[in-house]
């Protein structure tokens, strides 16, 4: 299937016949009892790397997806650098890494794959789904990357990565000053040594952070309603911030370094310590002036320290009434819908503004409000040419080797010709065929895609469709259909070690069942999504095929499935 086929009639079926603008209209009453095992994988495919059949059959049984919520919020979280540290193992004369964590510095190079190799062993096998998938999502929003002043520094990258999986069902405010403080960020955004002005040489406070903290991270460009829409005056968007509120809130991240004693930024990230522990306050560098921000309604009194005022500023950033609409909205982009109805970001956002116990910021009540919500959860029905999001290439990547319970191999890491630690990985590294779409690995802070992407012909009809921007000519069906044909060339390109296994899929081809076999994958792979045009085909290929080796139609079928456009719209 040639993949301009698939994106054209992709294109179609997301926009809807002729349909313009954004009108949702809700029927159903919402219900948290699951109604079908069609229905319970759509919701484990938004709250989840992907579903999988026995995960499909315990939810059913289960019957309840708020008391599957539950279960996964009381999940042990699994920590990157952690995984790093106990699956490492030295080769010869390099010892574990866990016993000699300076190594990280010594080979970075190579432990940048064991960046993506933990990455993807968790995906695949975390049991904490939910927290993961919410991290990723998080990931997406609060970005920092490979591709940069970090690009020898993975272990501040994974351990970066680690503060939003343990903050992923805890406070946005302790969530936002946590990645503030991290070192990766502060080196991604230049604020690590980020010292006050000198009238002496004319310097001033690097401005970088002092803009994506507000623009990216908190309240976004324009003034919002609740329910995500722009407040205009005369027709006009009304700006959020100005220049001077950059200028003013650079004065506040000023005074932070890594935490190796002193404040120098040619001699910081010198210990595996500094690249993972919080950034430290240098006084003398802070600018301890009166700063106003934020249109200079709200003040920042002078004489406070480095960490008083940096809290004071996220606190209103966090307090800002933008907040709760804007990440609500990329949330629930990120999890359920492209193009979420401003109710459902209403309802989402009072949540954030007020989980019913008078706290505001709880991402648990936030990811739940998401999850839950008639939107999310009947939106197919009720709202079908608008409801749904295409897949990012890695969710592909995660949902077949989840599916199919694909087993990894022992692996060697290796620097040059140096042998350094053997463990067991998927030895997926393709980041280059899928886009350039890899943990952190994000080309700019603006993520993969921004959140109103869309190819030209959807951006006519005001819809958003941000992952298309990473599909590219040929999308990801040429590495897709390498790892589930297990291609040569592929397979030799990446060195990659993931056995899928289908016995029972194989099992069903060799009888000849073909229904059979196509209400299997229409369940596990597309939620029951499988169009009658679609699976005929898929029937006929089968049929006119039935030479190939059981394996090989196997193999063919399942992605056949996974290229189709019913499979690439998540709904």
């Amino acid at each position: 299937m040639k993949w301009l086929l698939v994106l054209y009639m992709l294109i179609l079926s997301f926009a809807g016949c002729g349909s313009e603008g954004n009108s949702h209209t809700h029927v159903n009453p919402v219900t948290y009892r699951v109604a079908s095992a069609e229905e319970a994988s759509a919701f484990l495919s938004r709250a989840t790397f992907g579903a999988t059949r026995e995960e499909i059959d315990d939810l059913v049984s289960g019957g309840d997806y708020e008391a599957w919520l539950e279960a996964q919020f009381a999940k042990a979280p699994t920590y990157h650098v952690a995984w790093a540290h106990a699956h490492a193992k030295g080769v010869g004369r390099v010892p574990d890494l866990s016993l000699h964590r300076e190594d990280w510095k010594t080979y970075s190079d190579a432990l940048g794959d064991l960046q993506r190799d933990a990455w993807w062993d968790i995906a695949v096998y975390g049991e904490d789904q939910l927290r993961q998938r919410v991290a990723f999502a998080l990931s997406e929003v609060l970005v920092i990357s490979r591709n940069g002043p970090l690009l020898t520094y993975p272990d501040a990258r994974m351990s970066y990565y680690d503060v939003l999986v343990k903050n992923a069902f805890g406070n946005f405010e302790t969530l936002l000053r946590e990645v503030t403080y991290h070192p990766a960020m502060g080196r991604y955004l230049s604020y690590l040594g980020n010292a006050k002005a000198d009238p002496s040489v004319g310097s001033h406070p690097d401005e970088n952070y002092a803009r994506e903290v507000m623009q990216l991270f908190t309240i976004g460009l324009y003034e919002l309603n609740m329910d995500g829409t722009y407040k205009t005056i005369g027709g006009r968007r009304i700006a959020t911030y100005t220049q001077d509120d950059i200028r003013e809130m650079a004065r506040v991240f000023t005074g932070l370094s890594d935490d190796n004693g002193h404040f120098e930024t040619e001699a910081c990230f010198d210990s595996y310590h500094a690249r993972t522990s919080p950034m430290a306050a240098f006084e003398t560098y802070h600018d301890t002036g009166e700063k106003r921000i934020l249109h200079a309604r709200k003040i920042i009194p002078a004489g406070g320290d480095t960490k008083t005022d940096i809290n004071t500023a996220l606190h209103l950033l966090f307090e800002h009434p933008n907040t709760a609409p804007f990440i609500s909205r990329q949330l629930i982009q990120r999890l359920v819908t492209s193009n979420p109805s401003p109710a459902y970001v209403e309802r989402v956002a009072r949540v954030f503004a007020d989980n019913g116990r008078g706290v505001r910021g709880d991402l648990k009540a936030v990811v739940k409000a998401i999850l839950l919500d008639e939107e999310a959860l009947h939106g197919k029905e009720n709202d079908p040419e608008h409801f749904g999001k295409f897949r990012e290439p890695m969710l592909y990547i995660t949902h077949l080797w989840r599916a199919f319970h694909a087993q990894n191999a022992e692996n060697n890491l290796t620097q040059g010709d140096d042998v350094l630690y053997r463990y067991k990985s998927f030895n997926f590294h393709g980041t280059g065929m899928m886009k350039q779409e890899g943990p952190l690995e994000a080309l700019t802070v603006f993520n993969y895609f921004a959140p109103d992407d869309a190819p030209a012909a959807l951006k006519k009809r005001n819809l958003a469709a941000p992952e298309l921007e990473l599909y590219g000519k040929q999308g990801i069906d040429d590495v897709l259909m390498g790892l589930i044909t297990k291609n040569g060339f592929v397979y030799r390109t990446f060195h990659i070690t993931a056995a899928l296994q289908f016995e029972q899929e194989k099992e069903l081809v060799h009888s000849k069942k073909h229904d059979a076999l196509l209400d299997r994958l229409d369940l596990i792979l597309t939620g029951g999504n499988l169009s009658q045009n679609t699976r005929s085909a898929i029937k006929r290929y089968m049929q006119n095929h039935s030479g190939l080796s059981d394996e090989n139609l196997t193999r063919l079928t399942i992605g056949l499935v996974m290229t189709s456009p019913d499979y690439a719209l998540q709904r």
